[in-house]
Formats: structure tokens, C-alpha cells, sequence
């Protein structure tokens, strides 16, 4: 079974939604409706209440694109506005792994993964795989993928039963893994935040 594409869309919370997330509820009735939508989710950023994450898992980008071309497109928009307190940003990622688990566990953690000046992601990928792939406790998935916008950027998902249990799986890692990790970031700059995340039906 092909894998979904994520919409992600990055956005800087209004006060209505940090009080309630319930005003998105007329955008998920219209997505609900919309062919090729599989799941929904969003929330805010453990760090910054501020700013909230909209995960949008597609069957094909094409679904997504079909939708934004149709007639029910700018209702849509108009729903999200009042969630919207300032700048955002959509993304669509082409994740190695079936994303769901990390997006439904307690907290997921959301990385953004760019690379650095004349790095390819084809140097990256096998490293990130493999860091995706290392075991963790507490870990429920970690997944990466890269993103259609952006030929720099890259989004790591991972699901982990608490903010607590991602931070205490760094430390005293295996003087090995410290290095592949430091090895890592020669190529990238990765910027790490944690989202609670609904799924919203």
C-alpha cells in the first residue's frame, strides 16, 4: 500500500485557538468531505503555545492539490482564519515510514532538518535513515522524509510518550552513537520541537 503524503502546515496560534481548538472544527467538516483526505491532526508546540502544527495525511499530493484548485478551497481558507494569529507555512513531506503512529502517540516530536551549504540530500537520507532507525526507549516511531517545497529541508517525526522521555534517550548514549550524531550535524542544521497533537474526524 503506496505511503500518504503529510501536509504540515506550520502557523503562529491566535488567541482564540490557544483557548480553544474547537474553531477549527468547520475546516475538518470541509477536509472530511474532501477525496483522498485519510487523517487530521493538529495541536500546539510544547515549547511555544503560540505556534501550532496542522498535520494533514493525504493519499496522493494530488488529492491536496485537487482540493486547493477547487470550488470549496476558499471556504476553507476563511475557516482557518481565525486559528491564524500571524505568519505560516505549508509543507508537504514524502515520509519514509507511515507517519501515524508518531503523530497519534502523547507528544510528537517535529524536526526541521536543513541542509547545510553544499550538502545534498543524497548524502543525508542514509544517515537520517538510519538515525530514524536507531532504538530508543519510550520511542513510538521515528520516521523522516523529505519536503516537496523545500530541495534543502527535511522534516523528522517521532512519537514519544513524553517531552521527559525524548530528552532522557540522549543522554549517556553509547559513545558511537555520539559520534554518528555528531557526524550528522556536520551536514544539517536540525531545529527540534514537540507538538500534542488530536486527530481530529
Amino acid at each position: 500500500m503506496p505511503l500518504p503524503v503529510a501536509e504540515l502546515v506550520l502557523f503562529t496560534s491566535s488567541q482564540a485557538h490557544q483557548k480553544d481548538q474547537g474553531i477549527l472544527g468547520r475546516s475538518i467538516d470541509i477536509l472530511n468531505k474532501t477525496e483522498g483526505k485519510i487523517a487530521t491532526y493538529h495541536g500546539p508546540e510544547v515549547e511555544d503555545p503560540t505556534n501550532g502544527y496542522l498535520f494533514v495525511l493525504w493519499q496522493t499530493l494530488g488529492h491536496h492539490k485537487a482540493l486547493m484548485s477547487g470550488p470549496t478551497y476558499p471556504a476553507l481558507v476563511e475557516t482557518l482564519k481565525p486559528a491564524v494569529g500571524g505568519p505560516f507555512e505549508m509543507l508537504h513531506i514524502n515520509f519514509t515510514k507511515d507517519p501515524t503512529p508518531a503523530l497519534e502517540a502523547p507528544v510528537t516530536e517535529v524536526a526541521l532538518v536543513t541542509l547545510k551549504p553544499g550538502k545534498t540530500k543524497e548524502e543525508v537520507g542514509p544517515l537520517l535513515h538510519k538515525l530514524t532507525g536507531l532504538p530508543a526507549p519510550r520511542i513510538v516511531l521515528s520516521t523522516w522524509g523529505p519536503t516537496v517545497e523545500k530541495e534543502d529541508t527535511m522534516i523528522i517525526a517521532a512519537g514519544w510518550e513524553s517531552v521527559e522521555a525524548h530528552e532522557q534517550a540522549t543522554k549517556g548514549l553509547p559513545e558511537d552513537v555520539t559520534k554518528f550524531l555528531a557526524s550528522v550535524r556536520e551536514l544539517v542544521d536540525v531545529k527540534i520541537r514537540h507538538g500534542k497533537l488530536k486527530k481530529y474526524d
